[in-house]
């Protein structure tokens, strides 16, 4: 527990932190000029529409040079180009940046980011993070001794939002027993929640004010954060428009191809090694864009708005990103050092390109006639596993660093999550046509359940927003249950398996529901589920006898009767979800008149869009 002194929460007020910030998702600012776009020289390349980099055109191979030279100016204390703030623009700033809590607050909640969210999700890379913050505060406090506000480059213009950004997501990841939680007077989710909107929504209009005419790395993040907060707020498809709107920007900057770094006379060896570094953030950056677009587009079934063809970029190295990138050459690790906490990205990564073949190649679409390009891909997949290093493995790992790497055990569980969400997805559109398929979705979909019920036992899950765990359990749990349904199978051992990795998942989403909204109706339709093949295995079992069930029909026998464990789940006539908007067919209702037919449900899982999830999920 920290012993310094905390504001209580009526003395929580504005700090006199200035404006230094950034650029919002196109979804979320439309045609809107923003007060610096209005009545700026553009430049040529701008008017005419030139990409930024490239080998088609000149005014992108000056533009590429310029973008070297801004790499150089990035570190702090070499920031050179400075954007004047019209008087309109600097006021209003500063009174959106007047929002911003205490710093040590501020302090606190950014730990808890990096404690509690960076290191599954990988959105900012802490030592860069730092520097600019450090920065940025060092500018606050030159501004409030002198009482006037200086012109500042775009990145730290571009940082205040997010700042924002990083606090609204912290918050959903806080545990109310903290300093920063009580003061800020923070007593209840829905006050978490409340001020967590409050933050992204101060962070979303400093990218308004700021447009999109001076993009940066900080933009980019700012704008990636927005989506992820959006994510966990189960607004998947704002979230999805959110993305796009970060590729654009990134794509702007030139992040999908590789750099180019020059030693130059001037240059000494630690610049040289610093500019390396830089190089490699910039790449777990694109990376981390291009996995979610993969992610989006396989398991979700939205359009892919990266083009393969268009990266150049060399894969980052699986290390860490040292804490002073001058004393260090970039390379991988040597087996003697700790292990890396970016394998995860980096494994993605790998299978997400899988994923863009596979879509290419319009294999993800039933019907596909070479199906041995499916079995070649599942089994890379497999190979990308045992390739992983020893410590990452989720089959028979290398425990010893787990002691001193307490997020390894989960990262392992985040990388089985992965690789086995992306086999259902590969192997469902092919489950009616192919047996082998089926099986292996089957097979892949429990393996996911397993993955995310240790994975959920791992996390502080009494405290945080779970997403991610909820939407790959109702993804693996709607398959299993709708393909058990169609496709009974002979073995009732494995029905029981099936039933039991089930009950696990409804009582999973039942604790998440008061903090992910996707939850509630995702373990109600569960649950309907569930009873459907209750009915269905009763009805076996009379035809069959007992003998059917395995080596243990009590066992067997008696869950098929057995009630829900963990707490109940009320059948409450909520609004509809999207994710239960089957409305053809016949069979079972839920509480709120959504028919559940199985067979309409297989075929939807079966054929894109909403065969590539694999859940019969309408795209959200």
């Amino acid at each position: 527990m920290c012993n310094y002194d905390y504001p209580s929460a009526a003395e929580v007020t504005p700090g006199g932190h200035i404006a230094v910030l950034q650029s919002p998702p196109a979804s979320i600012i439309g045609d809107q000029s923003s007060t610096l776009d209005t009545g700026r020289d553009y430049r040529l390349r701008d008017q005419v529409g030139y990409a930024h980099t490239g080998d088609n055109n000149y005014l992108s191979k000056v533009h590429e040079e310029q973008m070297v030279e801004a790499d150089r100016q990035f570190q702090p204390g070499n920031f050179q180009r400075i954007i004047p703030l019209p008087e309109a623009a600097r006021q209003e700033l500063c009174n959106i940046c007047a929002r911003l809590p205490h710093r040590l607050v501020m302090r606190e909640l950014i730990n808890i980011y990096f404690a509690e969210a960076n290191w599954y999700f990988a959105m900012l890379e802490q030592h860069y993070f730092e520097k600019l913050y450090n920065y940025w505060c060092s500018l606050n406090d030159s501004s409030t001794e002198h009482g006037q506000v200086a012109d500042v480059p775009p990145d730290l213009l571009h940082f205040s939002a997010l700042i924002f950004h990083v606090l609204a997501v912290s918050l959903q990841f806080v545990s109310p027993d903290t300093n920063c939680s009580r003061a800020l007077g923070v007593d209840s989710f829905n006050v978490r929640d409340h001020l967590s909107s409050n933050f992204s929504t101060s962070g979303v209009e400093i990218a308004r004010i700021l447009g999109t005419l001076d993009p940066t790395i900080t933009a980019v993040q700012n704008d990636l954060m927005r989506a992820f907060w959006l994510k966990n707020c189960s607004r998947g498809r704002e979230a999805w428009h959110a993305l796009g709107g970060v590729i654009r920007t990134a794509q702007d900057l030139g992040l999908h191809q590789q750099s180019k770094v020059y030693q130059t006379p001037r240059s000494t060896l630690e610049e040289t090694l610093t500019e390396l570094w830089y190089d490699e953030y910039k790449r777990r950056l694109w990376i981390k864009l291009f996995s979610w677009d993969s992610h989006m587009t396989f398991s979700l079934g939205r359009p892919r708005a990266i083009n393969v063809s268009d990266c150049t970029i060399t894969p980052p190295l699986d290390c860490d990103i040292p804490a002073d990138p001058s004393t260090r050459i970039p390379m991988t690790l040597a087996p003697h050092e700790p292990p890396s906490s970016f394998t995860p990205q980096l494994f993605q990564y790998a299978i997400s390109q899988h994923a863009h073949e596979v879509m290419s190649l319009g294999a993800h679409k039933k019907n596909f006639i070479d199906y041995a390009l499916i079995q070649g891909t599942h089994d890379r997949i497999l190979s990308l596993l045992s390739d992983l290093p020893p410590v990452h493995r989720p089959m028979n790992p290398d425990t010893s660093w787990d002691a001193s790497y307490p997020h390894i055990p989960k990262q392992r569980q985040q990388i089985s999550t992965a690789a086995n969400s992306l086999l259902m997805a590969l192997h469902t559109p092919h489950a009616r046509t192919h047996t082998a398929s089926r099986h292996a979705a089957t097979q892949a979909a429990l393996a996911t359940l397993d993955a995310q019920e240790q994975l959920f036992d791992l996390m502080a899950t009494s405290y945080s927003s779970i997403y991610a765990l909820c939407i790959y359990t109702l993804a693996a749990g709607i398959f299993l249950s709708v393909t058990t349904l169609e496709y009974p199978p002979a073995d009732m051992g494995i029905l029981h398996e099936i039933l039991h990795a089930i009950r696990k998942a409804i009582h999973r989403l039942e604790l998440a529901q008061e903090r992910v909204s996707l939850a509630g109706p995702g373990s109600r339709l569960l649950k309907l589920c569930y009873q459907k093949m209750q009915t269905s295995a009763q009805a076996r079992s009379g035809l069959q006898g007992t003998a059917a069930y395995g080596a243990n029909p009590v066992a067997a026998a008696s869950f098929m009767h057995a009630p829900f464990s963990g707490a109940h789940i009320e059948e409450s006539p909520g609004q509809p979800s999207e994710i239960l908007a089957y409305t053809s067919g016949s069979g079972i209702s839920l509480s709120d008149g959504i028919p559940f037919d199985s067979t309409v449900m297989f075929e939807d899982i079966t054929q894109p869009p909403y065969g590539s999830m694999g859940t019969g999920i309408r795209p959200g």
